[in-house]
């Protein structure tokens, strides 16, 4: 369980975590994960998924991601109308669900397009115009991610870049895997600034690639 606080402590918590402190959010981490992984665990089970440590974890991780995601959009909608491990087991709660959801929807896509490709030939080669639109966007994301902190530069590489999970990069980075996805969360808030002076969106496509 959760470390027990009163509302008016959790809600200080939480206004620590608004204004971007490190430690607030590593104590949000450490304190509320096992009610988000006991929440991930029972929706996992509600859906017939069996025992998957490195899915919970994932699943944890990305929960707490959730959270600083969007200049902390989710955790700015905690009012403390319930505790905050109530609020955070829902949040966990919701991806869980979510994953499970985009995984079956994933695999039916798959089936069907592996159907497609073996009723229709390939046409042509891509568009020479797209290549290069997709050259200079990438070009332009390289040279901010360039602008931030090594910890930053680091943590969005081997995200993006090297596409690894978080339990890689919590490898790599000595991180706790819960703690993953929201260093990546804010580094991502931080890339978004600068790709925004640029005048480059940053897409749905580039927050989902896990």
């Amino acid at each position: 369980m959760a470390i027990s606080r009163t509302r008016e402590d959790e809600a200080d918590l939480v206004r620590r975590c608004l204004t971007g402190r490190d430690d607030a959010w590593e104590t949000l981490v450490r304190d509320y994960t096992p009610s988000v992984l006991a929440a991930v665990k029972v929706a996992l089970r509600q859906r017939g998924h069996g025992r998957d440590p490195a899915l919970e974890d994932e699943l944890v991780a990305d929960a707490f991601e959730e959270l600083a995601k969007e200049d902390s959009h989710v955790l700015r909608s905690f009012r403390g109308e319930s505790s905050l491990a109530t609020f955070l087991s829902v949040v966990g709660t919701r991806r869980a669900y979510r994953v499970l959801r985009d995984r079956l929807r994933h695999g039916k896509a798959v089936d069907r397009k592996a159907e497609h490709d073996q009723q229709s030939p390939r046409q042509g080669e891509p568009d020479p115009a797209e290549q290069i639109a997709t050259s200079e966007r990438a070009s332009i994301i390289v040279e901010a991610i360039a602008e931030l902190s090594p910890g930053d530069k680091l943590l969005l590489t081997l995200y993006y870049l090297d596409q690894k999970s978080y339990k890689e990069i919590a490898q790599v980075t000595g991180l706790a895997v819960t703690g993953v996805g929201t260093k990546i969360g804010r580094a991502r808030a931080r890339l978004r600034e600068r790709l925004e002076r640029r005048g480059v969106a940053f897409e749905a496509e580039d927050e989902d690639a896990q």
